[in-house]
C-alpha cells in the first residue's frame, strides 16, 4: 500500500514539474526548444490520458498505471538525453563569414562568375556612347519634363540636367534653376510651406506686430505661442509664383522617390497639363495658383531598385507626366577627361577605369552593397596623382563604402577581401614604389634651396 502510494505522488509530481518545464520552455527558450518540449509535453499527456482510460475501464490497475508513467518519463529523459548528445556532436562550427546565410559567389576575380578587368576581354564589344547629346539638347530645349533614373553617383542631376538647363539659362531661354532635394520625412506641407527659425530681431519685429493687433494679450504669453520657428514659402509655391509673374524656370525634384506619398501626389497634381496650364493648390492658404505650361519645365532624377533604402515606387500616372524617362549609367568617357585633368597619365586611367568596371559590373551581380561612383573615381584620382599608393588609397576612400555590414556594424570580410585582390591584380607592387619615390622627389625638391 505504501509502494502504491510513492508511485502515485511521484507520478503526480513529475506530471506537475513536465508541465512546469513546458511553461518555462515557451517563456524562455528559442523556437526550437519550444517545439522540443511541445513535442514531449504532449505525447507524456496523451501517454497519461490512455492509462487513465484503460484504468477505468479495468485493463490495468492502479500500480500497473503509476509504474507505466513513470517508466515513460524515464525511456523519455534518456532518449531526450540521447538525441541531444547526438545532434551537439553532428552539429557543424560556425561559418568565419560575418554573414552566415546563403553563400554569395566569390567576389574574386579568379572565380568563373566573377566580373573580369576589361585588359583580360580584348574580345568585349565596343561601348555604347552614354547620351546622345543633340538628342538630349532637343528634348530639353523643346520643354519637355524629363526623368532621368540610374546608379547612384552617375551624374543624373549635375552632369546631365543641371548642364543642359544651365545652357538655357546662358542662351536667355531660361530664367532660373530650382532644386528641390527630395527626403523620406518631406510632405505635402513642405512643398508650400517650409519651417524656418526665427532670429531674435525677427521675434522682436513679429511680436511688435502682434502686438498691435492683439493689445489684449500679454506679451510673455505671445512669445510663447510664436516660439523660436515660422514657415516660409516652399520650394513649390515659389516655383509658382515666380512663374506668375513671367520667369521661365526649371524646377529639378532631385531623388523624386525619396519624398513620402503625400508629396509625390502634390507633385503629380501639380504637373497635370490636362487644362491647358498648371495648377498647383495650396491648401494651406486655400488659394489656387495658375501658370501657363511654358514658364515651367519639371524634370526629376531618381534611384530605382530594391538596394536603395527610403525609396518608393513611382505610380504610373505620376511616371505619366513625365514626356521623356530616361536610363543614365556612369559617363565613363566623361570620367576618363576627369582623371585626365588631375594629371593622371593614360596607362594609369586605363587601370582605375578597369577597377571602376570590375566594380560595377560586380554589383550588378549581386556582389557588393554599392557601387563606385564618379564622384568617387575622381576623388581616388586626385589621390594617386598627388603621389598616393592606388591600393592604400582606394582603402582609405571608398572600399568601406562598397561594402556590406553587419548588424553590429562590422565589414564584409569576403567583399573586402574580393575588392582588394581586384585592386592587386590591377596594380602590381611597383606602382606603389613609384609612387612613393614621387612624393620624395617632390619632398627633396620642395626643400633644396632657390638659387645658385
Amino acid at each position: 500500500m505504501f509502494v502504491d502510494k510513492w508511485f502515485a505522488v511521484v507520478g503526480v509530481f513529475g506530471y506537475i514539474g513536465l508541465l512546469i518545464g513546458y511553461i518555462l520552455a515557451v517563456t524562455y527558450l528559442s523556437p526550437e526548444k519550444r517545439r522540443m518540449f511541445h513535442g514531449v509535453f504532449a505525447s507524456m499527456s496523451v501517454f497519461i490520458l490512455g492509462g487513465m482510460i484503460l484504468q477505468s475501464v479495468g485493463a490495468i490497475t492502479d500500480v500497473h498505471f503509476v509504474e507505466s508513467v513513470l517508466s515513460a518519463m524515464g525511456i523519455t529523459a534518456v532518449l531526450m538525453l540521447g538525441l541531444y548528445v547526438y545532434f551537439r556532436q553532428r552539429k557543424r562550427p560556425p561559418e568565419k563569414s560575418l554573414q552566415p546565410s546563403t553563400p554569395r559567389p566569390s567576389l574574386s576575380v579568379r572565380s568563373e562568375r566573377a566580373p573580369s578587368l576589361p585588359e583580360e576581354n580584348p574580345e568585349e564589344e565596343e561601348e555604347q556612347p552614354f547620351l546622345d547629346s543633340s538628342s538630349l539638347e532637343n528634348i530639353f530645349r523643346k520643354g519637355f519634363s524629363v526623368l532621368l533614373y540610374g546608379p547612384t553617383g552617375s551624374g543624373k542631376t549635375y552632369g546631365v540636367i543641371f548642364e543642359h538647363l544651365g545652357k538655357l539659362v546662358k542662351q536667355g531661354e531660361r530664367d532660373g534653376i530650382v532644386l528641390i532635394p527630395c527626403s523620406d520625412g518631406m510632405e505635402d506641407y513642405d512643398l508650400l510651406s517650409k519651417p524656418m527659425p526665427i532670429g531674435p530681431r525677427d521675434k522682436v519685429r513679429i511680436l511688435q506686430e502682434l502686438e498691435k493687433e492683439f493689445p489684449d494679450l500679454d506679451q510673455s504669453a505671445l512669445s510663447r505661442i510664436l516660439g523660436d520657428w515660422t514657415r516660409v514659402e516652399g520650394p513649390l509655391r515659389e516655383v509658382f509664383r515666380r512663374a506668375q509673374k513671367g520667369e521661365r524656370l526649371g524646377v529639378v525634384f532631385d531623388e523624386l522617390n525619396r519624398a513620402s506619398r503625400s508629396a509625390r501626389n502634390l507633385i503629380l497634381k501639380a504637373m497635370d497639363p490636362v487644362l491647358g496650364h498648371y495648377e498647383l493648390h495650396d491648401f494651406t492658404s486655400g488659394e489656387v495658383l495658375r501658370v501657363p505650361l511654358e514658364t515651367i519645365q519639371f524634370c526629376a532624377t531618381c534611384n530605382l531598385g530594391a538596394s536603395y533604402s527610403q525609396t518608393h515606387d513611382l505610380d504610373e500616372s505620376l511616371l505619366d507626366r513625365f514626356q521623356s524617362v530616361l536610363f543614365v549609367d556612369y559617363n565613363t568617357g566623361l570620367e576618363e577627361r576627369i582623371l585626365e585633368e588631375e594629371g593622371l597619365p593614360p596607362a594609369k586611367v586605363s587601370q582605375l577605369m578597369a577597377v571602376a568596371g570590375a566594380l560595377r559590373e560586380a554589383y550588378r551581380m549581386g556582389h557588393l552593397n554599392a557601387p563606385l561612383s564618379t564622384r568617387h573615381l575622381k576623388n581616388w584620382g586626385r589621390a594617386v596623382s598627388g603621389g598616393g599608393d592606388p591600393r592604400e588609397t582606394a582603402r582609405m576612400l571608398w572600399v568601406d563604402r562598397l561594402i556590406a555590414h553587419d548588424r553590429h556594424g562590422y565589414p564584409d570580410e569576403e567583399q573586402v577581401a574580393g575588392i582588394l585582390e581586384i585592386l592587386a591584380a590591377t596594380f602590381s607592387e611597383s606602382d606603389g614604389v613609384q609612387g612613393d619615390a614621387r612624393k620624395s622627389s617632390r619632398e627633396e625638391t620642395s626643400r633644396t634651396p632657390q638659387g645658385g
